[in-house]
């Protein structure tokens, strides 16, 4: 069911849930879902009210069309606007930031090329799954810009010499190569994409979610740490107390499917 969230222009970002799974489709086909201020700040929104809901474990974000997951930054905004605040001081900052600290998992959705800002959108995300002939990658060096999240999340994604490569000539790879260094988890066909991400997502939420959150919390908090220090930590959701390790223990000994609540 389509649902309309957050203010602004209602058809930039379209969301839609089903089976659990949130989707946030940003929906600029003829600007190549290119980011404006607008889009940002209704991304956010959506991105929040998604991860509030009860009824939503996981969130996936593609762009509509088959040219663009994202283009990155409107451009023709940028020349208008004439200047650029630093990216830790504009209002549009959030975005990035606000993805890769949900408490629910995130999977993008990469239909067409993600370049620059929808890079940065896409390596937010935990997971990404790529159609053939998509293309990904971070040209700001290109353009005079500084992709100050990719240059931060990419070399934590993939092996250093590759992502400075990749940062320093400002080339898109095709979702082949993408896979073949571990920044994509999975290429399908193009009219596969949704089906597959679905599926996916929708097995994730079959699980629960509070052990799938904790999870994710881990992963991100201990990320650094040396092991001694990072399995001392106590990040998020606390799944040992909770009534769904009972009731999946319950499951598992009455030989059933567990119908885990989130509590």
């Amino acid at each position: 069911m389509t649902e309309a969230i957050g203010d602004g222009d209602p058809k930039e970002v379209v969301v839609v849930v089903a089976d659990q799974v949130g989707w946030i489709t940003i929906n600029r086909p003829e600007r190549m879902n290119a980011l404006t201020r607008g889009t940002f700040k209704r991304l956010v929104q959506a991105s929040l009210e998604l991860n509030a809901r009860r009824d939503v474990r996981v969130i996936v974000y593609t762009g509509e069309g088959a040219r663009a997951f994202s283009a990155g930054v409107d451009l023709k905004e940028l020349d208008a606007a004439g200047q650029m605040t630093h990216p830790m001081e504009g209002p549009e900052r959030n975005l990035n930031e606000v993805i890769l600290e949900l408490q629910k998992p995130t999977i993008a959705a990469i239909n067409g090329v993600a370049a620059g800002g929808g890079c940065e959108l896409a390596l937010a995300c935990d997971l990404r799954v790529g159609a053939t002939g998509a293309r990904i990658g971070l040209p700001e060096a290109r353009v005079g810009m500084g992709a100050n999240f990719g240059s931060v999340l990419l070399p934590q994604l993939i092996p250093r010499a590759i992502a400075m490569e990749l940062l320093f000539t400002g080339r898109l790879i095709d979702m082949k190569f993408a896979h073949e260094i571990g920044l994509i988890n999975h290429v399908v066909e193009p009219k596969a994409l949704r089906s597959f991400v679905h599926q996916l997502a929708k097995r994730i939420a079959e699980n629960a979610p509070l052990s799938v959150q904790r999870m994710k919390a881990v992963v991100l908090k201990s990320a650094g740490l040396p092991a001694s220090a990072a399995l001392r930590l106590n990040v998020g959701p606390d799944p040992y107390s909770s009534s769904d390790r009972i009731e999946g223990n319950r499951a598992f000994v009455e030989k059933r499917k567990p119908r885990f609540a989130g509590v």
